[in-house]
Formats: C-alpha cells, structure tokens, sequence
C-alpha cells in the first residue's frame, strides 16, 4: 500500500515509512513484486524505482513523529533511499 501511495502522492511521511519498511522488514524486490501482486495493472516498476530517489516535490506540511530516541535525519534517510533505488535487485 505504500508503494502505491508513494506514486499517487509525495509526502515526506511516506517516504519515511518506506524507509523503515526497506531497512527492516522487505527489499525493493520483494515490495515490487508484491504490489504487482496487489495492483497489476496500477503500478510501473521502472517508477516506482525511481520515487524513492526522487524528492525535489515532497509535501512536508504532516508532521512525522518519530517512536525513537535518536530518528534518521532528513538526509540520512534520503541518502538511503536514493542508494536502494539505485541497486540493481
């Protein structure tokens, strides 16, 4: 569902949750493979591949609480996003 959303929107909490998604629970493989699943005919692996590394639109305007004591910067979190977009899976 956040793959999806991340194609239909460009808000900044999105792109976190997709953070925490790919740096603890899936790969950009498996995400891609399960949306194709879930929206066949909704959804574009070439960019899908590319939101994450895009961010020159981001809607910053909803706040993100993080549940840490210590969360990612906005730069860390964008520099990992651009790096797993840019792997070959």
């Amino acid at each position: 569902m956040k793959a999806f959303a991340l194609g239909r929107r460009s808000k900044w909490k999105d792109y976190v949750d997709l953070y925490f998604i790919l740096k603890e629970h899936y790969t950009m493989g498996q995400i891609i493979e399960r949306t194709k699943y879930y929206f066949p005919d909704r959804i574009s692996e070439k960019l899908f591949r590319n939101q994450p590394a895009f961010h020159k639109d981001i809607d910053f305007t909803e706040e993100v609480d993080f549940m840490m004591d210590k969360p990612p910067t906005q730069k860390e979190i964008k520099d990992f996003l651009i790096d797993v977009a840019t792997q070959p899976f």
